[in-house]
């Protein structure tokens, strides 16, 4: 049941490219705030990806989520089947299941057919220690629009301070 605080708290997209923090800004939203999340990589494995290919070649979902960085692509081209014809599928499921973040969409026509669902779109950048991602994501901080973007190019101190200035705005 949905409390009065839930009903308040905004619903945050949370996009950039592989190990670029997005998940570890999740986390902080979810320590300080209270905001609920599954990562969107997590959630479409255990939706679609374990049964129709990861259990064909993993002993078990964690040894198949573990190794999903190699698979980028592929992993990509299943949520987008996952995502067809109805391109904001996942985001719709997760926020209707209760989550309150959808941290890491990879493509760039699943993003304009969720845009309107969130109240604030928020990109994480890590640039000057990883570069760009290319094949297995087309959403760019250009095309994402993004409300806020998050350096996260320092110390671990550092991100959870302009996450904080962040969420000052926010809330």
């Amino acid at each position: 049941m949905l409390t009065g605080a839930d009903l308040e708290r905004p619903r945050l997209l949370i996009l950039g490219y592989a190990r670029h923090g997005k998940d570890t800004v999740a986390e902080m939203l979810h320590r300080k705030h209270g905001f609920r999340f599954i990562s969107s990589s997590e959630f479409v494995g255990r939706e679609c990806i374990w049964g129709e290919w990861g259990q064909f070649h993993y002993d078990s979902f964690a040894e198949m989520f573990e190794d999903r960085i190699n698979w980028r692509e592929l992993w990509m081209s299943m949520i987008a089947d996952y995502n067809t014809p109805q391109k904001d599928r996942t985001a719709k499921t997760m926020l209707g299941r209760g989550y309150d973040l959808y941290v890491g969409m990879r493509r760039y026509d699943e993003l304009e057919a969720s845009r309107d669902l969130f109240d604030y779109i928020i990109w994480v950048d890590r640039f000057a220690f990883l570069p760009q991602e290319t094949g297995s994501m087309d959403i760019t901080r250009e095309n994402a629009e993004p409300d806020f973007t998050i350096d996260n190019n320092g110390t671990l101190e550092a991100l959870e301070r302009n996450v904080d200035k962040m969420m000052e705005e926010i809330l």
